[in-house]
């Protein structure tokens, strides 16, 4: 490790600049807070808010090289996320080294009784950009590499009532107790994670490059099911704890006719209904977790997940 140039040269990527796209975002503004706590190598950042539907890719491209971006992090979301091939194109044109492509989640293809596999159209704009990402010239040319980081369901969206009912702000809504919705198994394990824990790991990476080179890393701060999750919230909340259980029935007459769903679910949720319950759907039959050798916490053990009862003891104690 050696000292260049107002930078730090960890292995083979000198990290002075780092350009972070989507930092508005959930993820973005858990990254962004991340990299601004970091000291050690002190980190320069910038924050785009440029409006990719209508930036030419070489006016982007000279705004990396004149800002000297040395790595280039998508957190896009949304139909955005289309454009995020056109941030990679304009980082490689600028001589940018790394590239973070938006993962940050956990895709799923979801198998229900007497159905064809099923991906949700969020899912299946989130995987091509995941493969026009790592397999882009430049990453074959090897004048870039990357890291991809996968996490999971996280339980400090607190732009999420329904997935995150602790979080509803509206206490006429939450004065008798909680509603945590899932479908089939409420015992079966999952993975979750939080904003904040995502953006520490996604420093580490960025601070051990060696490590995280052209790798596909694996990420969780628990593992455990909903009905834990109930019996947790409950003793910290000190209020009573429903788990109601959706019927995969109504889960296909929903994913069919997304009108369908029950009005209050659109409300809390910025995610289209038929997306929630395919996570649902996923989590409640029990696949919703990385195996052994799909997680990578052992390399960067700096990281400290905060555990789901941590986190509500916490998030009560206020």
């Amino acid at each position: 490790m050696s000292e260049k140039a107002g930078g730090k040269t960890f292995g083979t990527l000198s990290i002075r600049t780092i350009a972070l796209f989507g930092a508005n975002g959930q993820v973005g503004k858990a990254a962004l807070e991340a990299l601004m706590r970091c000291k050690d190598p002190p980190i320069h950042i910038l924050a785009f808010r440029v409006d990719l539907n209508i930036v030419a890719c070489n006016n982007l491209a000279t705004i990396l090289a004149d800002g000297k971006a040395d790595v280039v992090i998508s957190a896009l979301g949304g139909q955005i996320i289309n454009e995020q091939g056109l941030v990679q194109d304009a980082a490689a044109q600028a001589g940018v080294k790394r590239f973070y492509p938006s993962e940050f989640g956990m895709h799923q293809v979801v198998w229900l009784p007497d159905e064809p596999a099923y991906v949700h159209p969020i899912w299946d704009v989130k995987l091509r950009c995941f493969e026009e990402a790592i397999r882009h010239p430049a990453i074959k040319s090897g004048s870039m590499n990357y890291t991809v980081i996968g996490c999971s369901d996280s339980y400090d969206a607190a732009k999420e009532p329904l997935f995150c009912p602790w979080l509803e702000i509206d206490t006429n809504l939450t004065h008798n107790g909680y509603t945590i919705h899932c479908v089939g198994d409420p015992e079966a394990k999952m993975d979750y994670s939080t904003f904040n824990d995502t953006g520490n790991f996604l420093v580490a990476t960025l601070r051990r490059p060696e490590l995280s080179e052209n790798r596909c890393l694996g990420f969780r701060s628990d593992q455990l099911s909903f009905a834990e999750v109930g019996d947790v919230l409950q003793k910290y909340s000190g209020r009573p704890v429903r788990l109601e259980v959706i019927l995969v029935d109504q889960v296909k007459d929903i994913l069919k006719n997304p009108s369908s769903a029950p009005v209050e679910w659109c409300r809390k949720s910025t995610f289209p209904t038929d997306f929630f319950l395919t996570i649902r759907c996923a989590q409640g039959q029990g696949v919703f977790w990385r195996p052994p050798g799909f997680l990578h916490h052992h390399l960067f053990p700096e990281v400290q997940p905060v555990t789901v009862a941590e986190y509500f003891k916490k998030l009560f104690a206020k």
